[in-house]
């Protein structure tokens, strides 16, 4: 008896030593993962997309899911697909070829955009945490935009969403499929929520480089139309054909032009050159009576005419 007991506290050492070198080269796998996201963010200031393909790629690795998406809400309202891994082969359902691969990804990808009311993105966004699915065809509460992808896709599985937070207002959200239904734990939970807090710094980043970019080549382009007003007092000219250059350049446009009023007539003074056909086209367009639309309405109104 007092052998079998030796033998039995033997035993729970092993099993013990085993979970605790488990536990710790889980966590250093995940450790190093949020550092190597941190290190793309630091690397990729202007361009959040590298950090969410990277986040893609820890996600895929350190939680075992057939599949992992990330979506962010559009300045058109929309839910839009920006980052994606497909189906895996090996975390699929069993019997799957690879057309049926292929079909499952064209199928999710064709979703989007989608209209955010009433999906998984809406209902994490509107609690603030991460929600987990531990059967999503089958569970109860689960939200109509959840269900509807396994529908479509004619599978069931386990689904784990966080939502990207900036403050009270949600960005999107990224999701996690597993094939095998049961869903995550709590420990897979407060990661993936590492990671949605670290695609949030990357696309906060971004959006504040491009508005600090563009607000640089604004006030850089009101200097040099400045400097040109300085340059040519007796000339308006050079001031036309700066202030066409710049706002061709600073709003993306396919071509500016500049008109003055002179006798209740409209009459060109500068322009962005397209092709010598464009450009001979809009000279002999001139002069336009004031009360032509749009340029005639938005000078008889004295605003905008968008």
């Amino acid at each position: 008896v007092a052998l079998l007991q030796t033998f039995a506290r033997q035993a729970v050492i092993a099993i013990e030593n085993v979970r605790l070198f488990n536990e710790t080269k889980e966590a250093l796998e995940q450790q190093t993962a949020t550092a190597e996201v941190l290190q793309v963010i630091s690397t990729s200031v202007s361009d959040a997309q590298p950090v969410l393909e990277k986040i893609l790629d820890s996600s895929t690795h350190l939680f075992d899911v057939s599949a992992v998406t990330i979506m962010l809400v559009g300045e058109d309202g929309l839910l839009h697909l920006a980052a994606t891994r497909e189906p895996s082969r090996t975390g699929g359902p069993d019997g799957w070829t690879e057309a049926d691969y292929i079909a499952a990804a064209e199928r999710s990808r064709a979703l989007f955009p989608m209209p955010l009311a009433g999906t998984g993105t809406a209902a994490t966004i509107a609690c603030a945490r991460v929600l987990n699915f531990p059967d999503v065809l089958n569970g109860a509460d689960v939200p109509r935009g959840v269900r509807a992808p396994a529908l479509a896709l004619g599978i069931n599985y386990s689904q784990m969403m966080a939502p990207l937070m900036q403050g009270t207002r949600g960005l999107g959200s990224i999701a996690l499929m597993r094939s095998a239904l049961g869903g995550f734990t709590d420990k897979e939970q407060a990661l993936l929520k590492t990671f949605a807090d670290q695609a949030v710094i990357a696309i906060q980043n971004a959006r504040m480089f491009r508005e600090t970019n563009e607000a640089l080549e604004r006030q850089t382009a009101t200097a040099e139309v400045l400097k040109v007003i300085a340059s040519s007092p007796s000339d308006v000219q050079p001031v036309f054909d700066a202030i066409a250059r710049s706002s061709n350049r600073l709003l993306g446009g396919f071509s500016t032009m500049v008109a003055r009023i002179h006798d209740e007539v409209l009459h060109l003074v500068a322009f962005t050159s397209t092709n010598p056909e464009g450009d001979a086209s809009l000279k002999a367009s001139f002069p336009i009576p004031l009360t032509s639309f749009p340029y005639g309405a938005a000078i008889l109104a004295g605003e905008t005419v968008n």
